[in-house]
């Protein structure tokens, strides 16, 4: 069974990861692999785009758990621990999305011991780091210095997590790094997690199988700016000076990567600056859905595609610069993706919400459902992965509507089905009784005639199958082309 490792190094990989999770709970297939592990490295244990991420992970994963195995539809790829690829529970790694650093509660001078060092090597130290490195207090991650995070980040190749990760690696498994290239945690913890990971000379297990394994990477310049504050360690003038060197590193540096993504935006309005924290929460961007997308596009080629000669290396245009973009301004691949899906989601979740709860209708009654929405935990964790003030689908959508660079493929303020998609009415006869395009009676219609034919004697798997079923004729029927 074939597993893609996805590293996802930051609050940008936090970011994107998120953005993935959304596209893969809506249907959206990966390729040429069977099980997603994402791994989140970040320092910062209390940071807030990855907490919410980490949360809804675990959302996502109770709800495939108890879906089990199909071949298509929502929830339908394996979302894992790295603690649960293996029987073997001896590795000494907690069932968590996320990297255990152990709580690095210290300054980088303490890290470093500095105070024991030589004075040749204080005097080494000082040339490499500022004062201001050095008293940078480790629980936040690394404010933007890669040069700090290079040194914190060594910790990570030899933890036990890489070893238990490198201990599962099979032949047929990928890996796929996510991160900032204008950051610290990102910027250093992409070309440092490679090197090793392709290193002829690493002292981890199955070493011939990491160094040939497919590798993807996407690195994501800079795309939004911050509030320039006189006290504040980062400066978003600086993003592009960083990006420069990183790339001049990067140029000669990222042996053994078979594709390598570059995305970058003009900085929108800025966000406020939070060096790290649970303050730092940024709203979901139209440049992380693209990151995501570029981990489906990997999983897509061949094994012999990628292995043809040099690495892969994308860029990703929009045909038209406008700042408020829906399906019909993506790219005919991109919108032939994830616009069926994503309105599927949009359906299942405004139904979910709206109609759901008080429906009176034959559909409802066979599931008891006015028992199960209350008392069972499954139908909990579905209403918290969909309408979640924190991580939830409904406010991942909002949030991608709301920069200045927008994306709003949906008008999320209507209650009419028919008007939902931005662009992209569903027609209605008026004239004819039966014709009244997508209202809550027809989705009313369509369940309970689907429920006749799904025979699923578990509630939970048989309404996730009726929404899929359902929404997926409503849109072949009624929208067909975005």
């Amino acid at each position: 069974m074939a597993k893609l490792f996805i590293f996802g190094i930051g609050g940008t990989g936090s970011r994107v990861i998120r953005s993935l999770t959304m596209l893969l709970a809506s249907g959206v297939k990966l390729a040429n692999c069977d099980r997603v592990v994402p791994i989140i490295i970040d320092p910062d244990a209390h940071n807030g785009d990855m907490n919410r991420t980490v949360d809804m992970l675990k959302s996502y994963q109770q709800i495939y758990q108890h879906l089990g195995p199909r071949e298509d539809g929502f929830f339908q790829t394996d979302m894992s621990t790295l603690s649960s690829i293996s029987a073997d529970t001896n590795g000494g790694v907690k069932d968590t999305f996320v990297f255990d650093f152990g709580g690095i509660n210290q300054s980088f001078r303490q890290y470093l011991s500095y105070d024991q060092l030589s004075v040749d090597s204080k005097g080494l130290v000082e040339l490499l780091f500022t004062q201001d490195n050095l008293e940078s207090p480790l629980t936040i991650g690394f404010r933007g210095s890669p040069n700090v995070g290079s040194i914190v980040l060594n910790k990570v190749v030899e933890s036990p997590e890489i070893r238990f990760f490198a201990d599962n690696f099979q032949a047929g498994d990928r890996v796929f790094f996510i991160s900032s290239i204008f950051g610290g945690t990102g910027a250093a913890g992409f070309p440092l997690l490679l090197k090793n990971l392709k290193d002829p000379n690493t002292r981890l297990s199955n070493a011939g199988y990491l160094r040939n394994a497919l590798t993807g990477a996407v690195t994501v310049m800079p795309y939004f700016a911050l509030q320039s504050e006189d006290n504040s360690v980062i400066d978003s003038n600086s993003f592009l000076t960083k990006t420069k060197a990183a790339l001049s590193y990067y140029e000669h540096n990222l042996q053994g990567l078979d594709a390598l993504y570059y995305l970058a935006d003009t900085p929108d309005t800025p966000y406020e600056n939070q060096p790290g924290g649970t303050a730092q929460r940024n709203k979901a961007h139209l440049i992380e859905l693209l990151a995501a997308l570029s981990v489906v596009d990997f999983m897509q080629y061949s094994d012999a595609e990628l292995r043809n000669g040099a690495p892969h290396f994308h860029e990703y245009g929009l045909g038209t610069d406008t700042q408020d973009l829906n399906f019909s301004h993506l790219p005919d691949e991109s919108r032939e993706l994830i616009a069926k899906h994503l309105t599927q989601l949009l359906y299942f979740s405004r139904y979910h919400k709206q109609h759901l709860p008080t429906d009176k209708a034959p559909y409802h009654d066979n599931l008891n459902l006015d028992h199960a929405l209350r008392n069972e935990p499954i139908f909990k964790e579905l209403n918290n992965f969909l309408h979640s003030p924190e991580y939830g689908v409904d406010e991942w959508l909002k949030e991608l509507s709301q920069n200045r660079r927008s994306f709003r493929p949906f008008d999320l303020t209507t209650d009419d089905f028919n008007a939902m998609i931005a662009g992209k009415p569903v027609e209605k006869k008026w004239n004819d009784f039966f014709n009244k395009g997508l209202s809550q009676n027809y989705f009313l219609n369509q369940l309970n005639d689907a429920a006749k034919s799904i025979h699923e004697p578990d509630s939970f798997r048989k309404l996730v199958a009726l929404f899929d079923q359902v929404t997926d004729k409503a849109f072949e029927e009624k929208v067909k082309v975005v």
